[in-house]
This record gives C-alpha cells, sequence and structure tokens, in this order.
C-alpha cells in the first residue's frame, strides 16, 4: 500500500515539473522573441497561483452583463426624468411653438431609449444564455502563474519584473486575453 501511494506522488511531481517545463519553454520562446535583450532573462521565480474554471469565468461574465443591464436602465430613468422636466418646463413656458417643437423632439427621443433599451438588454440577455452552458462546468479555463524575472530593459539596465501569464490548457501562454475569452466563451469582456 505505501509503495503504491509513493508512485502516485512521484507521478504527480513528475507531471506537475513536465508542465512546469512547458511553460518555461512558452516563456522562453515569447523572451527570445520580445525582450531587448533575451540572453539578459533570468527567471527568479514562477508559481500557480491560480486555476480558474470554466464556472468562475462565465459566473464573472455574467456578472459584468447584469451590471450593464443595470446601468442602461439607469441610464434611461435618468433620461426619462430629464425628459420629463424639460416637458415641465415646455408646457409651462407659454410659447406654443416651442411646446410642439419640444414635444416632438421628446416623442422621438421615447421611441429611441425604448429601442435602445430593449434591443441593448435583449443582446446582453443573449450573451448571459450563451454562458449559461458553461456555469456548472468545473473543466479548467486557464491557469494563473506568478511570474517573476529579471531582464535588462531598453536603456540597458537590469530589473527585477513580476507580472501575471495566464496559460491555456494546452499549457500555451495566453498573449490575448479578450480574444481567448471570446473564442472559449462565445463573449467578450466588458
Amino acid at each position: 500500500m505505501m509503495k503504491k501511494l509513493l508512485l502516485i506522488v512521484v507521478c504527480i511531481l513528475l507531471i506537475s515539473c513536465s508542465d512546469k517545463s512547458k511553460i518555461k519553454n512558452e516563456i522562453d520562446e515569447y523572451v527570445a522573441k520580445n525582450f531587448n535583450d533575451p540572453n539578459s532573462y533570468e527567471l527568479i521565480d514562477l508559481k500557480l497561483i491560480d486555476t480558474i474554471t470554466e464556472k468562475k469565468v462565465s459566473i464573472f461574465l455574467k456578472k459584468e452583463r447584469l451590471n450593464k443591464i443595470e446601468k442602461i436602465k439607469n441610464f434611461i430613468k435618468e433620461k426619462e426624468e430629464e425628459n420629463g422636466r424639460l416637458a415641465s418646463r415646455a408646457f409651462f413656458g407659454g410659447n406654443r411653438f416651442y411646446l410642439m417643437n419640444t414635444v416632438d423632439k421628446l416623442d422621438k427621443e421615447k421611441k429611441i431609449l425604448d429601442s435602445y433599451e430593449k434591443d441593448s438588454i435583449k443582446l446582453i440577455k443573449d450573451e448571459i444564455r450563451v454562458l449559461e452552458k458553461f456555469t456548472s462546468s468545473n473543466k479548467t479555463s486557464h491557469f494563473r502563474y506568478l511570474h517573476e524575472y529579471r531582464a535588462k530593459n531598453d536603456v540597458g539596465a537590469l530589473v527585477k519584473c513580476t507580472d501575471t501569464l495566464r496559460i491555456n490548457n494546452e499549457l500555451k501562454l495566453i498573449l490575448d486575453f479578450p480574444d481567448f475569452i471570446i473564442r472559449k466563451y462565445g463573449v467578450g469582456l466588458e
């Protein structure tokens, strides 16, 4: 029993080490193509800080969309209140021409606002429906790693940097995160 347990632990460590070496190779390729002085690059630490599930991403994206719906509703409410004040001023202003012109303008604005509210909220709710299929998924979406390193900057000074890397399931660097989200989830970041 102890031998089996030891074998399982060794296998997990080997898999973990091979994953980290794949990620390091990805980083090395990126450094070679993009750094001012790739030879000055020195990895200090690379540590997994989070495993992001599809569920976590979809919940975040849904919250963004629900907040956007609230902002649209608040905007519409503010515009309607503003239009109400404008209508009152026109009505009590006494000038018939100004009143007719204001009423015509407010009718057009109301149609635009109604269309904006209906169409915008419908599009957002469609996006939320697309995200529903990921809400119960515990599949890994991507990983976040803390990446500490030293490298020379563009003036030749050696600097220590810390950044967060996003790594996909194939252990490749995610260089364009908004594009990754759109391709994987069918909706973008807000």
